[in-house]
């Protein structure tokens, strides 16, 4: 069942802000930061009484409650955790809860300049940067270069820290135990996004709602970024939010949607870059328009169908949207009162039923990484 409180993707920033509360980073006393939100919003929060707070993909993190108007367009609230934000590059790097770095060598980096070229032995890096896929490539070449540096994941801890709040970073070492005090600074090599011929390409994940399409394509990107690639997350609720905002869902709206991801995409790989796609995209000729579309432009089209069965898509349901739409709330909804093409030739067929999604990456990357050296046809 949905949540009757208005809902509000925040900027990453906020997101990382809010998952370092919940790990308990800032110390047992810490409180939810003041959030900014459109006007409308906030009007629409303070009358409701609360706001659900969700990731770029629409995953439920946090319900506010109890709201108290801070000013200047803010609120804050007690928070609720409902869940997790969708993983990140380097997840695992991520502490799940208050590390004590007491005595330890302890270097800080916000940028891969700050990280030396050899880190002394059993000292750890802390990065303070944010390695999501909507972020800046110098956060994930920070963490590269620290990995680079010390030769072992151990030693080294990622911070999404909020920049500029000072007050959050002095609570942040404190519960670690760290002393504020930095790395020597010491270029680290840079990398140019386009290594060994992968690039120009467009993988393209078409399935049901709930079929396992956005979890693959994130944990292929994941991995595809911390490889050093240069890459393009297309979603469907992202590009929903920013991309394609004003359209509906209606037949028509979605193939506009569908073809303004694929016009995107095919820029994308015209200049060596990877576009990683994970509408519905029910329609063949669509996806048709757009492999033709890719090619045109000199990239190289990878088509994944995430066969996951109806059935299964409908248990997991995490939305609430197939309810919704066996109760008639949701006009026009694909593999219910929609139609959903099957492909007849993708490149690879994949149903998530019962497999873990690491699994499932590699799959799929096994098509993007051509042990001759060429592209696919």
């Amino acid at each position: 069942m949905t949540d009757p409180l208005p809902t509000f993707s925040p900027p990453r920033v906020d997101l990382d802000d809010l998952v370092l509360l919940r790990r308990g980073l800032y110390g047992p006393d810490a409180s939810v930061r003041p959030l900014p939100l459109p006007d409308d919003v906030r009007q629409n929060t303070i009358a409701a009484g609360g706001l659900v707070v969700v990731d770029p993909e629409g995953v439920p993190v946090v319900r506010l409650e109890e709201l108290d108007d801070a000013g200047a367009g803010m609120v804050t609230g007690r928070p609720q955790w409902l869940g997790w934000p969708s993983s990140r590059p380097f997840e695992e790097l991520h502490p799940a809860e208050p590390v004590d770095l007491t005595g330890r060598r302890v270097l800080l980096a916000e940028n891969p300049s700050e990280v030396p070229t050899e880190v002394p032995a059993g000292a750890v890096v802390l990065a303070l940067v944010s390695t999501s896929l909507d972020g800046p490539s110098e956060a994930v070449d920070t963490v590269r270069a620290a990995l680079a540096a010390t030769g072992d994941p151990s030693r080294v801890l990622v911070l999404p820290l909020p920049p500029g709040d000072a007050e959050r970073r002095r609570a942040l070492l404190a519960t670690l135990g760290v002393d504020d005090a930095r790395a020597a600074s010491s270029a680290a090599p840079a990398t140019d996004g386009s290594p060994d011929g992968l690039g120009g390409v467009v993988l393209f994940l078409t399935g049901f709602s709930g079929s396992g399409k956005s979890t693959v394509a994130r944990a292929v990107s994941t991995r595809l970024v911390e490889d050093g690639r240069a890459l393009t997350l297309l979603d469907g609720d992202v590009v929903r939010r920013h991309l394609t905002a004003g359209l509906g869902f209606s037949p028509a709206d979605r193939r506009t949607n569908v073809l303004r991801i694929g016009w995107v995409a095919a820029e994308v790989a015209h200049h060596g870059g990877i576009a990683v796609c994970s509408p519905i995209a029910p329609e063949d000729e669509v996806r048709r328009q757009v492999a033709e579309r890719v090619r045109e432009r000199g990239g190289r089209f990878v088509l994944v169908h995430v066969a996951t069965p109806l059935e299964e898509c409908e248990r997991r349901d995490r939305k609430g949207l197939y309810a919704a739409a066996r109760r008639g709330d949701i006009p026009d909804f694909t593999g219910i009162s929609a139609p959903y093409d099957v492909p007849a030739d993708p490149d690879l067929r994949l149903d998530t039923t019962g497999r873990d999604v690491p699994g499932c990456a590699d799959e799929v990357l096994a098509l993007l990484r051509p042990t001759d050296g060429t592209h696919r046809a």
